[in-house]
């Protein structure tokens, strides 16, 4: 009779360890997140590393790197973990009484508070965590499954990812009350040829949809800088210029005007997105059915003609 392989495996501690240290990139660090000792974290990551005559670490005075072979360890490792936190998710469940953790990254607060309220309301047990970033940041997150779901300013051309759109938003431009479009309300589009502009990062919704608006038109500002969100609005706010911002994320603030643009301004959209392969766990699952939820209740409220 044929004998089935010997069942390969890997030292579960030993990869926990492993991953722990490539999560913070410090071995002390990993040992308080474990609550182990720290000669306990070095004695498994070295026995991984023995174990397979491999390298996962480069350890120099400059600090602590993985190397490829870790690197693509670490994004198996992500994978693994994650599935283990949405299995004890699952295990804790009961009913509809959901437990467990749902990490969430959103461009911006406004587009998730919504839906946090009523989880938070049905679900209480579940222990959630909310991150802000551009699109990019957020996708690549989702990806590598850092990320349980995330609100992001485009739509994905990715098979792996559900995704449902929340809706289109308008780009605006705000400035400090210093500044001499501080009383208007409008502006055209090409009044922002040569104008000292404050832009967001590479991989910003709000950029690309601006950006692709000024191209249309040739039209040409003086972009000096290249922030984050809260970063764009503090620096208008000292006077460096004008910035850009969704009118959704803009809060009012007594320093700053807020100016739409004429005819066709720049518009983006949000979608929610989480993985295909992971819709089924409950943490997950019960925020896309809100979503759901939500967008049906919009559609039968505001029927499209």
């Amino acid at each position: 009779m044929h004998s089935p392989d010997r069942l390969k495996y890997i030292n579960f501690s030993q990869l926990r360890s492993f991953y722990a240290v490539g999560r913070v990139q410090s071995f002390t660090k990993a040992a308080v997140w474990l609550n182990i000792g720290q000669p306990t974290v070095t004695t498994q990551v070295k026995a991984l590393e023995e174990r397979f005559n491999v390298q996962l670490f480069d350890r120099s005075p400059n600090g602590l790197h993985l190397t490829d072979t870790g690197v693509a360890l670490m994004k198996l490792a992500r994978q693994i973990f994650a599935l283990e936190e949405h299995a004890h998710s699952l295990l804790d469940s009961t009913g509809n009484s959901y437990g467990g953790k749902l990490h969430i990254g959103t461009v911006g607060s406004y587009f998730v508070m919504d839906f946090l309220v009523d989880y938070s309301e049905k679900f209480p047990l579940v222990q959630v965590s909310v991150v802000s970033g551009n699109s990019g940041v957020l996708y690549e997150r989702l990806l590598n499954y850092e990320l349980d779901v995330a609100i992001l300013g485009r739509k994905y051309d990715d098979h792996k990812l559900e995704q449902l759109r929340l809706g289109a938003h308008e780009v605006a431009i705000i400035v400090d009350e210093s500044h001499d479009w501080a009383a208007k309300s409008t502006i055209s589009l090409e009044e922002l040829d040569g104008q000292r502009m404050i832009f967001r990062e590479e991989g910003s919704m709000t950029r690309r949809a601006l950006e692709e608006k000024l191209e249309e038109q040739s039209v040409k500002p003086n972009v000096i800088m290249e922030l984050s969100r809260d970063s764009v609005v503090e620096a208008v706010a000292a006077g460096l210029g004008a910035g850009i911002i969704s009118m959704e994320e803009f809060s009012p603030d007594e320093r700053l005007t807020l100016i739409r643009i004429r005819s066709q301004p720049p518009m983006t959209n949000s979608y929610a997105a989480c993985l295909r392969e992971r819709r089924n766990i409950p943490a997950i699952d019960v925020f896309m059915r809100l979503v759901e939820k939500r967008l049906l209740l919009d559609s039968s409220t505001n029927p499209v003609d």
